[in-house]
Formats: C-alpha cells, structure tokens, sequence
C-alpha cells in the first residue's frame, strides 16, 4: 500500500512496518461506528473510496446515504487485506463526518413540518467543501442550496435525470433547486433601495422569480407594500433577514397581547407556543410577529399570493418555534446548520485457521451493535 499523504501517519508507518510480511496479508474485519445516532452521509463515498484503493479480496457491509443509525451501531463493515486497509479509515472515516450536517438539517426539516428549506451555509465554510455541505442538506432533506458547485454536485449524485428532481435512497424523489434572490449588497449600490435594486434584478433575470428584500432601509412593512404595488403579480415573494440587533419596522420589544391570544386560540399546543413565543416571539431580528406583520401587510397591499421567505438563525429549535406558532413562513433559508459526527474505526476479528476470531481493543466488543447490514461490495 503506498502511503497517504491525507492519511494519518501512524497508519502509513504501520503499513510500512508490514510491507512484505504476512501480515500484510492477514485479513481482518473494520467495524465502523459513532457515538451518536443520526441520518448517515459520506457512506456512499466511503465505500467507493475503499474500492477504488484495494487490489485484494474486499467485501463491505454497510448502510446508505439518508438511513438512519443509531449510537455505537455499526454502519459499515469491512473485511479484507490488513495492508491495504490500514491507512484508509482517516479519510473515510472524515467522509463520514459529514453525518453530522445531514442529521442537523434532517431535523430543521422535520421541524419545518412541510415549509421547504433552503441550504445557506456555503459563507461559513472553505469552498473545497461546498460540494459535501450541499450533499448533506439533500441527505437531509432541503429542498435548494445557494451555489452553482453545490447544486450541481447534488444533481450529479442524487439527480434522478428528470430536471431538478433528486432521490435520496428509497424515499419518492423531490425537486432541489439553485436559489439566489437578492442580498444587501446589491440594494446597496442602488442608493440603498430595496425597489430599485429588485427591478434591476427583474429587468437582467425576468426568468428567475422575483423575492425582494425588505429590511436594508429598516422599513420592511412600508418595502413589502411598495413591492407588492411596484411589481404587482410579477412579485414571488418577500424575504425578512431583519438584523438581530434592532426590531423590524412596527414590531415590538415586548409581546403584544392581541397577537399572543390569536396564536394561542390556533395551536395545537398551547404550554410549547407560549414559549416559542417567549423567546422568538417579540423583539429584535426576525420573530414571529414580523412574519405576521408582513404577511398583513402583503395582503392589505393586495398580494396575498406573494409568499414569505425567511433567514437569519434558523436552528431546529427557531423553526418549531415559528411553526408552533403557525408564523406564516413560505420558505426558510438557514446558513446555522452544519456540524460534524466522529466516527471510529476499529478492528474487531482478524481471520486465522479458517475462521474469524475476535481481536479488537479491550471493551469494544460490547459496546458496538451489530446490526444486519447490506452487502455493498464483495471481491474475492
């Protein structure tokens, strides 16, 4: 096995200790697990990248991309050649990292209860990994993502062929698309106008359709009216990404006891509405009372079908806040979602005169489940 530089150099040294041994050519079975559950990524990738290295009989066990696992499950084994194995787990093992972001955008959606969300996370991150964030939101269930290299690597994995429809393992294939409306940068450089820099957009892209942003000039009631009268039918939607550090135009510090009591006459749970509304009910940034002042505003400007696109700090918990409280959202756009799952890696039997016998760090043993696995690959 010739050494990795991305792999860590214990295994490489270890590969070099038994470069022309017989213990090179002892096999050996990996089982491959996690602390903690979650929705699985990186799978898929992993087992290809374990191919595509191994010359010798190999067979992998091993789940797919979008199941769920649960902690100290396995989710892949994988039996073959100690030398050509033993520098590998670092890089497949930071495939699988990426279970993490899946299992976190998983539950947004979940969360989300059928509004659809869009992956934002690409500013966050080094560029090298655009591609695997925005596999992740897909595993996870998003509905779009925010760049080019993510959209089209999510179609060149996932893409079923059919437009922008997408099929993660055996669930019914939706559409995820490549969105892009307007930032502040460009209302900026239009003399700081919501209006102006929208109907720029709209003249250059007619095909795109139209979201205005409406909390630049801090008058998101007065833009989202001026919208709906400027654009008319033309105007898809509004989005709010009110800055945290100040209220939206017509909001409130504190809560507002009409809107409160119509909230809580509406939901199904009335103890879990009162707090989501206690701490993203009122205030600064975008709560739940401006998603409903602007939709009030939209439909008293007569745009009742202009729909609402919401960012700006939408964890698992802000957006089962908002639904709790029926806030009606259209569309949720999240940059506050990716995190990474450590996987381990262990050798758990070698095979010696003719059968498998356990071999694995004192107290593994027992902690790894076992649970029956498909066959991903076998090559004898």
């Amino acid at each position: 096995m010739p050494q990795l530089p991305i792999s860590d150099e214990y295994f490489n040294r270890s590969a070099a200790v038994v470069s022309d041994t017989a213990q090179y050519n002892s096999k050996v079975r990996y089982c491959v697990f996690a602390r903690q559950g979650g929705v699985l990524c990186g799978i898929n990738h992993a087992v290809g990248f374990i191919e595509k290295q191994c010359l010798g009989p190999l067979t992998i066990h091993a789940r797919y991309d979008g199941d769920p696992f649960a902690a100290d499950e396995a989710v892949m084994i994988v039996e073959g050649l100690f030398g050509e194995l033993v520098n590998l787990e670092t890089t497949y093992l930071g495939m699988l990292a990426f279970s993490g972001a899946s299992s976190q955008m998983d539950q947004i959606v979940k969360a989300a209860d059928g509004v659809p969300v869009i992956d934002m996370a690409a500013r966050h991150y080094p560029y090298e990994i655009i591609e695997q964030i925005a596999y992740a939101a897909a595993i996870g269930g998003a509905q779009g993502t925010s760049t080019q290299a993510g959209y089209q690597g999510v179609l060149r994995w996932l893409g079923t062929g059919k437009g922008d429809f997408i099929q993660v393992r055996n669930h019914p294939p939706f559409e995820f698309k490549l969105y892009g409306s307007i930032p502040h940068a460009l209302n900026a450089v239009f003399e700081g106008s919501s209006i102006e820099s929208a109907r720029a957009f709209q003249k250059k892209l007619p095909h795109i359709p139209l979201t205005v942003l409406i909390d630049f000039e801090g008058r998101e009631l007065d833009i989202a009216q001026q919208a709906a009268r400027t654009f008319g039918a033309s105007l898809f939607a509004v989005r709010i990404d009110t800055h945290g550090g100040r209220v939206h135009q017509g909001g409130h510090e504190k809560p507002v006891p009409e809107l409160v009591e119509g909230i809580l006459r509406n939901t199904p749970d009335k103890d879990a509405a009162r707090a989501a509304l206690a701490k993203y009910g009122f205030g600064k940034g975008v709560t739940i009372e401006s998603v409903y002042n602007v939709r009030r505003a939209l439909d008293q400007a007569g745009a009742p079908s202009a729909k609402i696109t919401v960012s700006s700090g939408f964890t698992a918990e802000k957006v089962a806040a908002f639904r709790i409280c029926r806030a009606p959202m259209d569309a949720i756009g999240t940059g506050s979602w990716v995190t990474f799952l450590m996987f381990t890696s262990d050798i758990t039997h070698v095979f010696e005169n003719g059968q498998w016998l356990p071999r694995g760090k004192c107290g593994r043993k027992d902690e790894i489940s076992l649970p029956r696995l498909e066959l991903r690959l076998k090559r004898n």
